[in-house]
């Protein structure tokens, strides 16, 4: 099969399938097609209608600059003016030691802990207990 051969048969294939489509379809006149389908074509055309609008006014709206004019900047685009140097404060380059209101203490006594000390066994017992004995059980389950 050449070249020749193929663009023969896809031809064929092709007025073939136009035949099909052609006997397949009930022609009608445009007038009959936009009667029977009145509300669909409605639709097009009014959400074409609103593009072509929205098109024409962006046009007007973003219209580009004549040859000798200045382009127009929105406020939020126009850069703004800094007047004077600009630097930054001076930081220095090492990080200051902590200052301590007063000095560590080396030691701590059972009366100054007791405010900060409270006992998990007074009246936690039975809880601590039962959760002490799941950890151990969890643990023994799964030794082989």
């Amino acid at each position: 099969m050449g070249v020749g051969d193929f663009f023969s048969s896809l031809t064929e294939k092709i007025k073939d399938g136009c035949d099909r489509l052609a006997s397949g379809l009930n022609f009608q006149k445009p007038g009959e097609i936009i009667r029977s389908h009145l509300i669909p074509f409605c639709c097009a055309a009014g959400a074409l209608l609103i593009v072509l609008v929205f098109l024409l006014i962006l046009a007007v709206v973003k219209r580009p600059a004549k040859p000798g004019e200045e382009p127009r900047a929105s406020a939020e685009l126009s850069p703004a003016v800094i007047s004077g140097d600009f630097f930054l404060p001076y930081e220095p380059d090492f990080v200051p030691d902590v200052l301590l209101e007063r000095e560590p203490r080396e030691g701590w006594s059972e009366e100054d802990v007791r405010p900060f000390w409270t006992d998990p066994m007074e009246g936690n017992e039975e809880t601590w207990r039962r959760r002490i004995e799941e950890g151990v059980d969890g643990i023994l389950e799964r030794v082989p």
